[in-house]
């Protein structure tokens, strides 16, 4: 990602978030105007700092990021740290979609995933265990597909590989940390 000023990177956020300039000038309490002008290259206005931080708090982002100062949009990534796949990539998209009630369910179906990990690492896994781990997490993902009113088919196999990923990233984390 290239985004060399204000403007483009402003723009990015909201684009990103799947709002428009209307719901963005109200969550920031400015008009539409304003937001139109703040993603107006050609006249390059820079919002006061009062502003900036909300905009920095509501897509979870540094004011280094939203001034080109940094190409990191947190403050502890680097842009190579934490490389996304496309699969991630849409995860966190669709989850960046949702209500809070429904960021904090989907929450807690991670924290239930973890804590099932930890149980298991606890105990020998044998290969009925794996195969109904297995299965659970197809049955969580299309529980999650159906609760959210998702209609793409592929969303449930999606969270299900990205679940695995997780788990297996978990695991060899552990074991490194041995």
């Amino acid at each position: 990602m290239h985004l060399s000023n204000f403007a483009q990177r402003l723009k990015w956020l909201r684009e990103r978030r799947g709002w428009t300039q209307e719901e963005l000038a109200q969550a920031l309490g400015v008009s539409r105007a304003t937001i139109a002008g703040y993603e107006s290259e050609s006249k390059g206005r820079i919002p006061r700092e009062e502003i900036l931080i909300k905009i920095a708090t509501i897509f979870d982002c540094t004011i280094d990021f939203l001034l080109g100062r940094t190409e990191a949009p947190h403050l502890f990534a680097s842009k190579d740290e934490f490389p996304l796949d496309s699969e991630e990539t849409q995860l966190i998209t669709t989850i960046q979609k949702l209500s809070s009630e429904q960021r904090k369910q989907v929450q807690r179906f991670a924290d239930y995933l973890l804590s099932i990990q930890e149980s298991d690492d606890q105990h020998s896994r044998t290969d009925s265990e794996t195969k109904s781990q297995s299965l659970n997490i197809t049955e969580l993902a299309a529980h999650m597909e159906n609760e959210y009113g998702v209609i793409d088919p592929n969303f449930a196999i999606g969270i299900r590989k990205v679940i695995e990923e997780v788990l297996k990233e978990y695991d060899i984390t552990k074991k490194s940390n041995r």
